[in-house]
């Protein structure tokens, strides 16, 4: 499927350049690329480590060597969406020296499932993968060589269940233990039984019948493994079970639980742990067995404060559903604690992933709380569902970021559990090198806003889109929620100040468009008037034209399904449409993210509002998680355009332009000197000093914020005056260019 698209996009690229070659049209292809970058800051200072991760909500982390260094990274498999991320390990010892390389994504193997733990089951030194397949796991094997790289082994991992060799059953919602239980070399697995709450042991007897550990050669030994019986009511056990339903002789369910294995104690059996689904704790099971060949394991005492008692540490509590993986995450060569949620939904999606520094041996840890944000800390995370938008809300020519939400998860707040709310990114870089600093995690204090009228309560699911709605020289808001409406907040500063928006119109018009609204604002029908395309649940948009005024919009209902396009597979439920559009060199291109994850791109647009656009359904094949949201803009200005895309886990990640003209035609050239502009601010008239620069070729264009260039004026005069008395009041760049390059400057007009 990747291949295939690939392989679209580059016809795509070569027919438009034929097409543009014959009819002697200027347009550039555009691309993007990801680009971690771009600097962002914390709001005391400190510098994000990974900002354009992508963010973590229910993570399963497990070591492997990505880049063939000999060191441990870092792989990490978000269930919500079944989003993989992959981190590069600097090796420095004693210290958490993570970053974030996506590149190593792509050589695993795509459709990755539910839960996925890299286990050395071949004894070859490199990481093999297993993952949930139908009814239990499949396992990969690691080929890598040169570069990294998998091969299926079994789609399928069976067992000898005495007499019947069947598929070895894992549930979907559980995590199981793979470790090696009995000390012999080779991994074996605890798992829960598909029928209730007892532990399965299938042991792995590679060693046995090979003498190597290479082999995935299963048998059920054990089905109460521990004697122990998992409690309904809690997450505790009964222990010295009888289990009279147990395999002859053996070695000595549920809603969902999650397992791992560690010694903790030093006599070589290994302890269990227990995550459940309905609880915020883990429970540890002491094994007792002390037998030469570990084949008499028996669960003696259980402790549900795990880790607090090993030994100065704190209890972990989240919300809901722990999971935990035991590996070196601080290159000391001993193995620390990380745990994080394991649910789908509706748990804690922020500040959820606890990492325990063990400050002793691997087989008798010490564990010390060090963070409940392990990585997140490093990122743009906003909990649940990020909703990028690029919006410069203090008017100094820089875009910032403001990101939405669908919320953050508290269970305290009846009956929402969530809270939505928008987080302010300020640029404070400079025009070719953006950096962007956190200044507010509740811009506006939406979250408290009421704006679910039928409810009155808070809403969730907020996406912002900004325009200048009644031509005043200042930029008004949008917010679309997850209940399909839209509500409006002016802007009352005035040309060049800093926004000041208030709520001025909750269900604005009384638009509705099912749920999960997305709106965009632009001049689609190319009249001057800034119109209303919003997207939504369905995966369709709709189209509002403005038939007012320019100072008194008029939003009028024209399409529930403007250009006959959507963002729905045959096999999706969902959309999630969120339209973006950009003038692309004078032609309309519109963007969308999608439920399933993959950008969209439409074209066949302008003139063509009434009929059918042409669709890319997985644009350069970009993929970040599901429920993408895209924005797009120059924000280096150097007519490349970047596009952010946040994702279902509450990050967003970074992709820069290449080769691509920005909405605005905007690109600064250092070779030329400044230019003189005066009066700015201005209420008509403007004069240009060029100074020194040549005039072979010059040129000054007046361009507002849409990217529409309202002046184009050829210069053979050192100084030029242009009369911009019939122009509305706002923000516009003046771009000097002639045959060296290009220089951008920004204008108000009062």
């Amino acid at each position: 499927m990747r291949l295939y698209h690939m392989k679209l996009e580059l016809k795509l690229i070569g027919l438009l350049i034929l097409t543009n070659f014959f009819n002697n049209i200027v347009y550039s292809q555009v691309n993007f690329e990801r680009n971690d970058s771009i600097i962002v800051i914390q709001t005391n200072g400190d510098t994000l480590k990974n900002p354009w991760a992508g963010g973590f909500n229910s993570v399963q982390f497990s070591e492997i060597d990505l880049d063939l260094d000999g060191i441990k990274d870092l792989f990490v498999f978000d269930r919500t969406g079944n989003r993989i991320s992959t981190f590069i390990n600097a090796g420095t010892p004693n210290s958490v020296t993570y970053k974030h390389d996506p590149s190593y994504i792509k050589f695993f193997p795509e459709g990755l499932h539910d839960w996925v733990l890299l286990r050395d089951y071949n004894c070859d030194g490199k990481m093999d993968i297993f993952t949930y397949a139908s009814g239990g796991m499949a396992a990969y094997s690691n080929t890598s060589t040169s570069q990294l790289s998998f091969k299926i082994d079994t789609s399928l991992v069976h067992s000898d269940f005495q007499p019947n060799f069947i598929n070895l059953y894992i549930s979907s919602t559980d995590i199981p233990a793979i470790d090696d239980i009995d000390g012999d070399g080779d991994l074996d697995v605890l798992t829960f039984s598909i029928l209730g709450s007892y532990v399965e042991y299938h042991k792995n007897l590679s060693m046995e019948r090979y003498g190597n550990c290479d082999s995935l050669d299963f048998q059920l030994t054990n089905k109460c493994w521990g004697y122990f019986k998992e409690n309904f009511s809690s997450n505790s056990v009964t222990l010295y079970d009888t289990c009279s339903f147990n395999v002859i002789n053996p070695e000595k369910k549920h809603a969902g639980s999650t397992l791992f294995t560690l010694d903790v104690d030093a006599n070589n059996s290994k302890e269990l742990v227990l995550g459940d689904v309905s609880f915020n704790n883990f429970t540890m099971l002491v094994n007792s067995d002390t037998s030469a060949n570990l084949t008499q394991s028996t669960i003696s005492a259980q402790d549900s404060l795990f880790p607090q008692n090993n030994n100065s540490s704190i209890a972990t509590n989240i919300e809901i559903f722990p999971a935990g993986f035991y590996l070196d995450v601080n290159n000391d060569n001993v193995k620390d604690l990380i745990a994080a949620p394991n649910c789908y939904t509706g748990c804690k999606n922020k500040k959820n992933v606890w990492y325990y520094n063990n400050r002793n041996q691997t087989n008798n840890p010490d564990f010390k709380h060090e963070t409940s944000a392990f990585l997140q800390d490093g990122m743009i995370e906003v909990g649940e569902g990020g909703q990028p938008v690029f919006f410069d809300y203090n008017a100094d020519g820089l875009m910032d970021i403001v990101v939405g939400n669908y919320g953050v998860f508290d269970s305290n707040l009846i009956p929402l559990l969530y809270k939505s709310s928008l987080t302010l990114y300020e640029n404070v870089g400079t025009a070719s090198k953006p950096v962007y600093k956190l200044v507010n995690s509740d811009y506006l204090n939406i979250s408290t806003m009421n704006l679910d009228i039928a409810g009155s309560r808070p809403t969730l699911g907020l996406y912002p889109a900004f325009g200048d709605m009644d031509d005043d020289g200042d930029v008004d808001m949008f917010i679309g929620d997850y209940n399909g409406h839209i509500h409006y907040f002016k802007n009352t500063a005035g040309p060049g100040n800093p926004a000041n928006l208030s709520l001025s119109s909750p269900n604005y018009l009384g638009i509705d468009v099912g749920a999960n609204a997305t709106p965009f604002v632009y001049d689609l029908n190319k009249d001057s008037l800034p119109d209303l395309i919003i997207g939504k649940d369905q995966g369709t948009f709709s189209y509002y034209e403005n038939q007012g005024s320019s100072t008194s919009p008029n939003l009028v209902s024209i399409t529930d399904s403007l250009g006959k396009v959507d963002t729905k597979r045959l096999y999706d439920s969902y959309g999630h449409s969120n339209p973006v559009f950009i003038d692309s060199a004078g032609t309309t291109i519109m963007y969308s993210g999608a439920k399933n994850g993959y950008i969209y791109k439409f074209t066949n647009i302008d003139g063509n509002i009434n009929g059918t656009f042409e669709t890319d359904s997985a644009y350069l094949n970009i993929w970040e998680g599901i429920n993408s949201k895209v924005s797009i803009y120059d924000i280096t200005n150097d007519s490349n355009l970047e596009m952010l895309v946040g994702n279902y886990s509450g990050g967003v990640a970074l992709y820069k332009g290449k080769g691509t003209v920005s909405p605005i035609g905007i690109k600064e050239n250092i070779s030329l000197t400044n230019l003189n502009i005066y009066p700015n601010p201005t209420k008509n008239t403007i004069t240009i000093d060029t100074q020194e620069n040549n005039l072979n070729n010059a040129s000054i264009q007046i361009i507002d914020v849409l990217g529409k260039e309202v002046v184009t004026q050829k210069v053979s005069n050192k100084i030029t005056t242009i009369n911009l008395l019939n122009y509305s009041k706002g923000i516009y760049f003046v771009k000097f260019s002639n045959h060296l390059g290009s220089k951008v400057y920004k204008l108000i007009k009062e």
